[in-house]
């Protein structure tokens, strides 16, 4: 599940967390909560169909 949150230092950010409750991923600090939604949505639009390079 993807949460916005809202950052100590000001702004907002996103977090992407697995079924067990541990944080996969998280944003950059977004200056707006509608830029931080925007980001949620782009991470799901773009996720599924990314390449992954074992760069190893």
């Amino acid at each position: 599940m993807f949460e916005i949150l809202h950052a100590n230092a000001g702004g907002y950010y996103w977090r992407l967390k697995a079924t067990n409750g541990e944080t996969l991923c998280h944003s950059e600090v977004y200056t707006t909560k509608q830029s931080a939604e925007a980001g949620v949505a782009s991470a799901k639009r773009n996720a599924a169909a990314a390449p992954v390079y074992d760069r190893t």
